[in-house]
């Protein structure tokens, strides 16, 4: 769900940063790399959701789900880098919180700008095409950083003896191959909607 804090944020930030001139220049070469890791990325979790589901060569490898769900989304994130490159826009060197200003970026330019999000508060929020597509962006994006929290605690908490046991059962969430099945079609429906958008506007 399209939060309207979000709407806000986005329109303050990417406002300054078109009236400023922040955003870098991609060149062809980031293009290129930035289409190429979005399907590496999916052909990967795609890869090693068959093996999951068609072997037992990773039987007993209990993070195996939790990459699938990572790289579905880094298909999504690279995606979206790729999409705002074709605009000219690439985030400059060092920027912090990557991963924030990327679904940020994706909210103001591709269903705010240019709309009457774009004027006004809204009433309503928009249910286009892209924004089915950005709500599966943001909700596998949180998942995957969820994961990523979780997996980091269990290794701290691997350092501290004594709270070990105590609070890695609780702690120490393996995605179910359902969850990963689920990723890869969203990773996958998301790619469909994007190279659809950029057909339809290079056409």
């Amino acid at each position: 769900m399209l939060k309207k804090e979000d709407i806000e944020e986005a329109k303050k930030l990417f406002k300054e940063w078109d009236n400023k001139g922040i955003w870098d220049t991609p060149n062809p070469a980031f293009l290129n790399h930035t289409k190429k890791k979005a399907q590496d990325s999916l052909n990967l979790a795609l890869y090693l959701l068959d093996k999951v589901e068609q072997t037992e060569e990773l039987e007993g490898n209990d993070t195996v789900t939790i990459w699938i769900i990572a790289a579905s989304y880094y298909s999504m994130f690279f995606e979206v880098e790729y999409l705002l490159g074709l605009d000219n826009k690439k985030l400059p060197k060092g920027k912090k919180d990557t991963h924030k200003t990327i679904y940020l970026a994706f909210i103001y330019y591709y269903i705010i700008k240019g709309s009457e999000l774009e004027q006004k508060k809204p009433k309503e929020l928009t249910t286009s095409r892209m924004s089915k597509a950005l709500a599966m962006f943001k909700e596998l994006q949180d998942e995957t950083l969820e994961l990523h929290r979780i997996e980091k605690s269990i290794k701290d908490l691997k350092k501290q003896r004594d709270q070990r046991n105590e609070f890695t059962y609780q702690m120490n969430r393996t995605a179910k191959v359902s969850e990963a099945q689920n990723s890869t079609i969203k990773a996958t429906e998301f790619r469909e909607l994007i190279e659809e958008y950029i057909l339809t506007k290079q056409g």
